[in-house]
Order: structure tokens, then sequence, then C-alpha cells
């Protein structure tokens, strides 16, 4: 990804080591100066008179040439590291105690704040019910949480249905824009590196992370995975037109994907809540730089900076 200064003086350091080894060994065993052309011009009568030559001289040559051009390029050869982390698909059917999600969706119409994801499903009638979830939380109430409510494809069973009454509306929930700060603050706390969340393709992004081995995570809330498909796509492919030798590793999730139980995507991760995220990032945290860095996840985080820059103004 950038040009490597070290490796010619590197590569001339070792010409210069190849040469003075020639020379003591030439000079040591068989008399004879590389560097000489009266030596080289008697060398070619011989051969021309069919005057016999000792094999260990020639064997010789060939050998240090063989020696010089294989170091040489053991120094100047290209060094990629293409590592792709394991993908590990979180299934949203996971089976939850009963009185655990009742208890949550208790407090599910007290505790939104600035933060949560709020559904507004126009009711048929206004019942008395529903006017309370826009009070503000109490002051005994624990800290408020993101929630996601959802009524996508398998999805909306009962949690929804435990603490609203029936509705009769058709419309679909709308997500309202976010800072999603519980989000930054789980990847900060792996160790990754949070970056300012693009828009592609239309979508907002609600997280983009970096982290070590030029890998990069990119998350949505609320999204359908295949416009999450969509924008990892539109990213590969920038990383590709701009990138000769060095792979950057995209790992995508969604949070409460309304195509989560039709989707076919198997490298993206889905989760349910974001509770589920922690756990999993909690166990992916992000490895250490190396020793032998020297700056690379510097141009990295700065190249990656300038790829959000131009995906704002397409």
């Amino acid at each position: 990804m950038r040009f490597r200064f070290d490796n010619i003086l590197l590569g001339l350091l070792w010409t210069l080591a190849m040469s003075l080894a020639s020379i003591f060994w030439f000079n040591t065993v068989y008399g004879f100066n590389i560097f000489s052309g009266q030596h080289w011009q008697y060398l070619a009568y011989m051969q021309a008179a069919h005057t016999p030559v000792r094999v260990g001289f020639y064997i010789s040559m060939v050998a240090i040439i063989f020696i010089f051009i294989f170091g040489l390029y053991l120094i100047i050869r290209p060094r990629t590291r293409k590592i792709r982390l394991p993908i590990k698909r979180i299934s949203h059917n996971k089976h939850y105690d009963t009185d655990k999600n009742a208890s949550n969706t208790a407090a599910v119409p007290s505790q939104q704040s600035a933060t949560s994801i709020t559904a507004n499903v126009p009711p048929a009638q206004p019942p008395v019910a529903t006017q309370t979830n826009t009070t503000a939380p109490s002051a005994s109430a624990r800290p408020p949480r993101l929630v996601i409510p959802i009524t996508g494809g398998g999805f909306s069973s009962g949690r929804l249905g435990a603490s609203n009454p029936p509705q009769t509306g058709t419309s679909t929930p709308t997500v309202q824009p976010a800072d999603w700060p519980e989000l930054r603050e789980i990847f900060t706390s792996a160790g990754y590196v949070v970056k300012t969340a693009p828009k592609i393709k239309g979508v907002q992004i609600a997280l983009l992370a970096i982290g070590t081995n030029e890998t990069l995570w990119m998350g949505g809330v609320g999204i359908k995975t295949t416009d999450m498909r969509a924008a990892i796509d539109k990213l590969a492919q920038i990383f590709t037109d701009t990138l000769d030798e060095t792979y950057i590793n995209i790992n995508g999730f969604v949070i409460a994907a309304p195509d989560a139980a039709t989707s076919e995507f198997q490298d993206i991760l889905m989760f349910n809540t974001t509770n589920e995220l922690r756990d999993y990032i909690t166990r992916m945290p992000n490895p250490p730089l190396p020793d032998d860095d020297d700056g690379i996840f510097d141009a990295y985080s700065e190249y990656i900076d300038a790829v959000i820059n131009h995906i704002g103004k397409i």
C-alpha cells in the first residue's frame, strides 16, 4: 500500500555484502579477482584453448549468483496480509425466559430517551394505554437502554403484544435517526476505533469501526439485510478500485432486521438487541497492534477517513 524506501537500502547492503564475499572467496581459493578485466581475459583465453579449469570455480560462481538473487528476492518481495476473521451467524430464533421477557417489555414504554428507537404506529382508535408511552421516565426508573420494537417477518411476536393493545392499522414502523452512542461504546470498549458513520447507497449506517489487520466493522439498526449487503458491496468496490495488494476484511451486522426470517446472507450477523451484540463483541475484541506495525494502522485509519469523506460526496 505504500512505497518502502528501506527495501532499496537493504538491497544495496546485500549487494555490497555479496560482492565482498565473492572477492574474498575467489582471491583466496582460486587467485581470481572478479573485478579485474585482465583476469577475465585470461579466463577467456583458457576456455578458447580448451585448457582445463577447475570445476569448483564454475560451481562457486553459480552458487554465489543464486544466493545473491534469492536473498534479493527475500528482501524486496511484497508482503501482504489477508486475514479473515471467522464469521458466526447469530440466530434470531433464540428461546428466552418468559418471565424475563415480561419484565423487559414492561419497562419499554417508560424508558425511551434521545438514543432510543421509537415506532410510530397510528392506532385505529386512541386508547388511553397508548398515551402513556410518551410520558417522561420517572426518577426511580433504571437508566434507559436501546430497545428495538420489531414488527417484521417472525420477529414481532410477544414483546409488543405484551405491552401494547391490539392495533388495526396496517402501516409499518419507522426508525428515527439517532446518534447510536451505545453502539460506539460497545466497540470502543472492545478496543476498536470508531469512525463517522456514512450514508451509503441511501442507507444510513449506524456504526463504522476499524481494527488491526485491516479489519472493518459496519452495522445498521432496523434496516434490511439486503440494504446492508448493498452498502458492503459498494464499500468493497471502492477498496478494490483504490488498493492494489491490501485486502480489507469487512464484517457486517444488523440489529432487528425486518427481513431476518428470510435473509439469505450467511456473512451478515443478525442480532435481536444491542445486548446480544455486546456479548458477541466482548468475545471478539480487537487484537493489539503488532510490534512491526511501522505506522501501517495509522495509514489505514487515514485511508478509511478519506473513503468516508469520498462516499459522503457521492
